[in-house]
């Protein structure tokens, strides 16, 4: 594993790791039954308009919209065609997201359990596109982006990308996205990760990102960590 700052993988496992357990529930709701299919659609798109909702669609269109605003931008002008396909890319998943959506909607909309039942196969199979696309759309990101951005900027450049990514989110959202990013790390990840935390003085929420770890990772890989890092919680806000 590289020692290079990356400022894709973090962020892109912990997407994973939502994908992968709404998948999980995805595959196991009768959506015959009209409450818990219900269920299952309200929080996977719950307050899909309001980009704080910490519902799984919400979460992937606010990831797009800041990795544009904060990282495209930075690339744009070394290299614009691979930043205009990850765009592209972008607007592949929102159409796709948008039709979820749809479906979704429509299924709330239905009693009959038969009827429900044809929907909730009809969404099972869009959100499966989706999840599929998006995955592979990760995946092209690391390929393509990190390379680049290692030959292109320092890694105190990249850092100050970071936070300028993470530090503009207001902190509800930031402390969504965390919970679902650390856990999703492995232990040397997570080393890199702090040690260049750390090392940026300029992020304003080093202390919110210890404050996280603390409270999401188990206890033996907080321990590791603090020793590695040497970070300690007694500086977060709260303790």
């Amino acid at each position: 594993m590289s020692e290079r700052e990356n400022l894709f993988r973090p962020i892109h496992k912990g997407i994973r790791l939502m994908l992968y357990q709404l998948g999980a529930r995805l595959q196991t709701t009768d959506f015959s039954d009209l409450a818990e299919g219900n269920r299952f659609v309200v929080r996977m798109k719950h307050e899909l308009g309001d980009s704080l909702s910490n519902c799984i669609l919400c979460l992937l269109r606010a990831h797009s919209t800041h990795e544009e605003k904060d990282l495209f931008s930075e690339m744009r002008t070394h290299d614009p065609d691979i930043v205009d396909l990850m765009m592209k890319e972008h607007g592949e998943v929102a159409r796709r997201i948008w039709t979820v959506t749809k479906t979704g909607d429509e299924l709330l909309g239905l009693t009959a359990p038969m009827r429900r039942i044809e929907v909730g196969d009809r969404l099972n199979q869009e959100v499966n596109d989706l999840f599929a696309f998006y995955l592979a759309h990760l995946n092209n990101e690391e390929a393509t982006m990190v390379p680049l951005m290692w030959e292109r900027f320092s890694d105190q450049q990249l850092r100050a990308m970071r936070a300028k990514f993470y530090d503009s989110l207001p902190l509800p959202l930031f402390e969504t996205w965390m919970r679902w990013t650390l856990p999703a790390l492995n232990q040397g990840e997570l080393i890199v990760l702090f040690s260049g935390l750390k090392k940026d003085s300029g992020t304003a929420r080093f202390r919110d990102w210890v404050r996280i770890a603390h409270s999401t990772l188990d206890f033996d890989r907080w321990l590791a960590l603090r020793e590695h890092v040497g970070v300690d919680v007694s500086a977060a806000p709260g303790s």
